[in-house]
């Protein structure tokens, strides 16, 4: 999407990285806010239905916010710092207005970041694919309805009532 030729022709390399690890960001923040929504919203569903408390919900729900918490927190600053060692570049803030500054570095930094941002952004993909293969099995396995599974929630247990 960052780097199709519509984008790059208004946006050039090295600047549409810099687009793309912006959306990461506020990706990874939005996994955590969707992540405390979902703990909250199992642990009120648990106090009110008096039922067993979701622990596998509860795991698969802190798993997955470790991962956005590990690459949001972890990963995306890193590939940040690499991407500009690797376009030899600096971000430089000037009240507010932020302006791309053009640095020389020497040819093994540049190739260290060229070769730990392509293992570290691998990483991140891996991880962005592992979280959507986790949502969609836990999606797939709530729209079970003949499981014998402690998972079934309060608000399930009212919806199963109407089912055949």
């Amino acid at each position: 999407m960052f780097f199709t030729s519509e984008v790059t022709a208004f946006v050039p390399k090295p600047t549409n990285g810099l687009v793309a690890q912006a959306m990461l960001g506020r990706y990874f923040m939005l996994h955590i806010i969707c992540g405390t929504i979902a703990s909250l919203h199992l642990l009120i569903e648990w106090l009110y239905s008096g039922g067993g408390f979701p622990k596998r919900a509860i795991a698969i729900v802190c798993v997955l916010c470790g991962l956005a918490l590990f690459g949001g927190k972890f990963i995306n600053p890193r590939l940040t710092v690499w991407h500009q060692q690797k376009h030899q570049f600096q971000l430089k803030s000037d009240g507010g207005l932020t302006m791309i500054e053009k640095t020389e570095l020497e040819a093994d930094v540049v190739q260290n970041a060229e070769r730990k941002f392509a293992i570290w952004h691998g990483v991140s993909q891996i991880m962005n694919l592992a979280m959507m293969i986790l949502l969609i099995w836990r999606f797939w396995h709530l729209t079970q309805l003949n499981r014998q599974d402690s998972l079934i929630t309060f608000g399930q247990q009212k919806r199963n009532l109407f089912a055949k």
